[in-house]
This record gives structure tokens, sequence and C-alpha cells, in this order.
């Protein structure tokens, strides 16, 4: 706090905003995997893919 001169009131838990009122715990289920190797051959299909998917860009 001193480094950028933050008032001490608004830093903390007592300057947070911020309430967490409840937690859920969220399980994602996969639908679908697959498993790529580490040669370049597979990981250039994976960009392909990724590519093709418009997950990158």
């Amino acid at each position: 706090m001193a480094d950028v001169n933050a008032d001490p009131a608004k830093c903390g838990l007592s300057g947070s905003p911020t309430k967490v009122k409840k937690i859920e715990n969220i399980v994602f289920q996969a639908k679908e995997s697959k498993r790529y190797g580490a040669d370049e051959k597979e990981i250039a299909a994976l960009i392909e893919e990724l590519a093709t998917n418009h997950i990158i860009g």
C-alpha cells in the first residue's frame, strides 16, 4: 500500500465492494473427447481443428 500511496480504509476486506453470497460447485461433463499426441503432426492437426472451428484465430 505504501508503494502506491493507497488509502488503508479502501484496501482489504473492509475496502472491497464485493460480497460473496453463495458458492456453487458445478461439474461439467464432456460430451466427446479427443486425444492428440505430442508429435508435430498431431499438434498441427489440433491447431487446424481449432482454427477451423473458430476457437483460435
